[in-house]
């Protein structure tokens, strides 16, 4: 092989390989959004509840 047909070949092997790497971010990224957003809709799940118990504590305490 010629030297510019080397040369363009390490180009894109390293092209691929940042793309490879910036791809393996990206899933990690994601990953770790998911996993927060599940964490966040767990609290608001358990802040739901809390209040509805609430709320229908203070309605049976005012509607005799």
């Amino acid at each position: 092989m010629s030297a510019p047909v080397i040369s363009d070949l390490r180009r894109l092997e390293a092209t691929v390989e940042r793309a490879e790497r910036s791809r393996a971010e990206a899933a990690e990224a994601e990953h770790a959004a998911f996993v927060h957003w599940q964490e966040a809709y767990g609290a608001y799940e358990v802040a739901h509840d809390e209040a509805s118990a609430a709320l229908t504590a203070w309605v049976q305490a005012v509607l005799p």
